[in-house]
């Protein structure tokens, strides 16, 4: 038989198990409108450790999503890929975090070319056709080479290329410091075949790619003077190359560039012809210079130098849809400097 003590432990052993089993009953039955959803399938239940994780502004979600920039998130979009890299080198110190604008471009490039750091791009080692914006090295080549007193007369091989040319005459005449200017305002074809023409149109040209291959514009190609061909190609990051060549060595070009209009001399009668840039930017305040290009296959192009805080900023902009959008991509992406940048 078991003591009085014994059966008293027994008794107190059943009663503890007997009330686990009860609690851990009424648990189950409380929990289970919460484990269950509206149509009665179990869910799981979120557990959330610590506190909540901080809202993210547009370029640290960036950031945060790819550590060299993307879209709006890490899943895979159509959306234009836009890369903000680490401009902790840049002469302009960032002071907002605002998204880089984004448009529907084949490439774009902003650059601190104080410095040569980037502070947007978008596929800048892309290869493009280059339109118009071959002048800029074509420009470079006649400062080297010719004086601005040299006349030239235009010939009907000079103006075959562009037989709509609007300012120059088959047997005119006129001084480099014009056609220079009639080459980079309204953009002259027959300016540009003027040039290399008068100089020897192959060896021109050779040293066209001469000098790109010297500068280290390995992905650009120049199979004319003026740009009209589809074969003249290079990226954005080269033609960065070449601006910045260009505010360094030869501001004469961003002088000319920067010029509303100017009035011409047909030396060979006397003649004369007012020239008006096609740059919307021409002659406003803080524009330095740059240059517009346009061929069906390049779309619009527009490559721009900006004085912003006492700094060059250089925005490029290959493949936008027409004049208009060239012009407001490249204002939109200033402003965006503008806020973000001191």
């Amino acid at each position: 038989m078991i003591g009085r003590k014994s059966q008293k432990l027994v008794f107190l052993l059943l009663a503890a198990i007997v009330v686990l089993v009860a609690r851990a009953w009424y648990v189950d039955l409380s929990a289970a409108p919460q484990a269950r959803g509206a149509a009665g399938t179990a869910s799981v239940p979120q557990l959330v450790l610590g506190p909540p994780a901080p809202v993210l502004s547009a370029p640290a979600a960036l950031a945060s999503a790819n550590p060299v920039g993307g879209g709006a998130s890490a899943v895979p979009s159509t959306a234009p890929y836009y890369g903000e890299t680490d401009t902790t080198g840049s002469v302009f110190q960032r002071v907002a975090t605002t998204a880089v604008p984004e448009f529907v471009r084949e490439e774009l490039l902003v650059r601190d070319i104080t410095n040569g750091v980037d502070l947007a791009d978008l596929n800048q080692s892309v290869r493009w056709p280059t339109a118009s914006l071959t002048k800029l090295m074509t420009a470079t080549l006649v400062l080297d080479h010719f004086s601005m007193n040299t006349q030239i007369t235009v010939t009907p091989q000079m103006m075959a290329v562009d037989p709509e040319e609007g300012h120059l005459v088959v047997n005119g005449t006129y001084s480099v410091y014009d056609l220079l200017h009639v080459m980079l305002m309204p953009s002259s074809n027959v300016a540009a075949e003027a040039f290399a023409d008068y100089y020897g149109r192959t060896k021109f040209l050779q040293e066209m790619n001469a000098r790109a291959k010297a500068w280290g514009m390995n992905d650009t190609y120049f199979n004319d003077p003026s740009g009209l061909s589809s074969a003249n190609e290079s990226t954005a990051h080269d033609l960065a190359i070449l601006a910045t060549h260009v505010y360094e060595n030869y501001p004469t070009i961003l002088q000319f560039t920067d010029t509303p209009d100017i009035v011409i001399t047909n030396y060979a009668n006397g003649t004369k012809v007012d020239v008006r840039s096609i740059n919307d930017f021409a002659g406003t305040p803080g524009f330095i210079g740059g240059k517009t290009g346009y061929i069906p296959e390049a779309k619009d192009n527009l490559l721009s130098l900006f004085r912003y805080d006492g700094n060059p900023v250089l925005i490029i902009v290959l493949g936008a849809g027409d004049t208009a959008e060239r012009f407001s991509d490249t204002t939109n992406l200033l402003d965006w400097v503008k806020m973000d940048y001191k």
